[in-house]
């Protein structure tokens, strides 16, 4: 974090080589866990898993190439966003703290599971507003056009939507104190909710007494269902909204 926080933004070859890094992490942090995903669920344990398996319609390969293209361009907008964070990190106007002695430890937790909450709020409602909105949905219809959703789904917004879901992430991190540890930990949990949630396959317990986990924690089944009746299931990780709001199937 020292290193980052010593490196001249202003200095455009510097931000050019920053952003083209960060993209690279972005990006390719992503198409290994997504490959690594698709490969485990829905290659080695197929036939295992073939009952909670959502849909038999093989998405073709015109579909996934224009989820990786749209994946790409989403992480160059959430790369972008990430250099306007370190930037307002050196300014001193987020709340990122590096010394993990600063807060207690079990600030850790909580402050992942506060970020969590605050963002599926955020993003219900603007999920919903993109559903209503004439101009807006013009661009949520692009994620949308994958009926039978893939690992590749989850990433794969028009760059405006991109935009949109992805000002949460700073806007947070001026009014929440979090590590740096624990905003590394929150991301890559964002990233596996997100592929898990369009996966086309349930990995989620089923058994009687895991029903609470999957009355209130979104998974494949429930988001799969927003893909197919788009006035249903605007959530992101939780069901609280959509049960308050009778979103709820």
């Amino acid at each position: 974090m020292q290193i980052i926080e010593a490196l001249d933004f202003t200095d455009i070859g510097t931000f050019i080589r920053s952003f083209i890094l960060l993209f690279l992490i972005v990006f390719l942090r992503y198409i290994f866990i997504s490959g690594a995903y698709h490969w485990v669920f829905l290659v080695i344990y197929r036939k295992r898993l073939r009952q909670r398996i959502l849909s038999e319609q093989n998405p073709k390969g015109i579909q996934i190439k224009r989820e990786l293209l749209l994946s790409a361009y989403s992480a160059i907008i959430f790369s972008l966003m990430g250099m306007l964070l370190l930037i307002l990190r050196q300014k001193g106007y987020t709340q990122i703290y590096s010394d993990i002695n600063d807060y207690p430890l079990w600030y850790i937790p909580v402050s992942i599971l506060l970020y969590l909450v605050l963002h599926d709020a955020y993003y219900y409602w603007l999920h919903r507003w993109m559903h209503k909105s004439k101009v807006i949905r013009h661009f949520h219809m692009e994620h949308h056009k994958s009926v039978d959703t893939t690992v590749f789904t989850s990433f794969s917004f028009h760059p405006v939507e991109s935009f949109l879901q992805a000002l949460i992430i700073p806007l947070l991190l001026l009014i929440i104190p979090m590590c740096v540890i624990a905003i590394m930990i929150t991301l890559t949990l964002m990233t596996i909710s997100a592929i898990i949630n369009h996966a086309g396959v349930e990995i989620y317990p089923s058994k009687k007494n895991s029903s609470l986990f999957r009355k209130y924690i979104i998974g494949a089944t429930h988001h799969d269902y927003h893909h197919r009746n788009s006035k249903k299931h605007f959530g992101l990780y939780f069901t609280f909204w959509d049960r308050l709001m009778k979103t709820e199937l």
